[in-house]
């Protein structure tokens, strides 16, 4: 009976050693295969761009293909459950933004900041746009259209509670006005839809818009931040926090884009993809990038990601809350109430 039992030992002691090195292995070997890239918006948008960007760096580093696809719908939430049901093996990762921190506030899923490790490359400022030939050739322009049309002025976003849709309704409630909010799939549909007529004005990044600015097709009427774009050529456009001091309670409130994996993926696979992260970080390449781009780099990852990431939860949902925008009260889902809410 205890020969039995010693030889029992004896296996179960093997077979943990065995286990143990298939992991350590595995980690050491990853990727051993290509990566799919799940953004969770539409072709074009800032966050399918940038993950385009980091796919294209992270590739040679890896030596492995890092293939994006494009699954927009549910707020982002149709390609987080997609990603969260795939292996949590570093081999499915969500394209995301801010957008995440919405998650529960608007009940796009159950899986929130706390469950994903993120990497956090960078973010572009926040803008209103019109069209190039549009009446509005200021913001006071299209608040008074507004404040003489109620609930006729269409103002397009990537989404409905999404962080652009915030943001015009800062300035609708900053000016006391009312405005159409059009969602749509991402920023990309958004600021077509302004291009083609079929809305008036499009609430995005400065670097979704940045391309159609030169182009001679868009004009930006207010930066909606509560800090100054750096490029020259739009020091005179007017911040949103200048024109109505009172909105700078919400602010700062900005974009930020890059990828996550689910939290519970094994922590030395998160190790080597934080490496490689890092490594496009430093690249000057991304530098310029990010420039073109109207991209502040931002490159965070581990705690420091996940820390941010929680933190602008927080903010953004009660923000929605009080905005009238969100979907779930966050209170309910045990949120703190940020020292700004009254």
């Amino acid at each position: 009976m205890r020969n039995l039992l010693r030889k029992n030992m004896f296996f179960v002691a093997l077979l943990i050693v065995f286990l143990v090195s298939v992991l350590v292995f595995g980690a050491e070997r990853y990727p051993v295969r290509s990566l799919n890239n799940i953004v969770f918006s539409s072709a074009g948008g800032g966050t399918d761009v940038v993950n385009r960007f980091l796919a294209s760096k992270l590739e040679p580093i890896l030596k492995q293909r890092m293939i994006v696809s494009n699954m927009p719908g549910g707020l982002g939430g149709t390609a987080a459950e997609y990603v969260w049901t795939q292996k949590h093996d570093g081999y499915t990762v969500l394209g995301c933004s801010e957008t995440i921190t919405t998650f529960l506030v608007n009940n796009a899923t159950k899986h929130g900041s706390a469950d994903w490790q993120f990497f956090i490359a960078c973010g572009s400022p926040g803008v209103i746009a019109v069209d190039a030939k549009s009446p509005y050739n200021t913001v006071q322009d299209l608040i008074a259209a507004a404040a003489q049309n109620p609930g006729k002025i269409k103002i397009a976003n990537s989404g409905k509670g999404k962080l652009w849709h915030l943001k015009a309704s800062i300035l609708e409630r900053s000016a006391n006005v009312k405005f159409m909010h059009v969602p749509y799939n991402g920023s990309n549909p958004a600021i077509i839809s302004v291009l083609s007529g079929e809305t008036d004005a499009v609430s995005a990044a400065l670097g979704e818009v940045s391309e159609h600015v030169r182009a001679g097709k868009l004009k930006v009427l207010v930066i909606t931040e509560d800090t100054p774009v750096k490029d020259q050529a739009y020091a005179k456009v007017p911040l949103l926090t200048d024109l109505y001091p009172e909105s700078a309670k919400y602010f700062p409130l900005r974009q930020w884009l890059g990828f996550a994996v689910p939290k519970d993926t094994p922590a030395a696979i998160i190790g080597i993809l934080e490496d490689a992260f890092k490594k496009v970080m430093n690249d000057p390449e991304t530098d310029k990038f990010m420039d073109q781009q109207f991209m502040e780099k931002l490159a965070l990852y581990g705690q420091e990601a996940n820390k941010f990431a929680l933190g602008m939860e927080v903010n953004i949902s009660w923000i929605s809350h009080l905005l009238g925008v969100s979907t779930v009260d966050p209170a309910t889902l045990n949120m703190p109430k940020p020292a700004w809410v009254e």
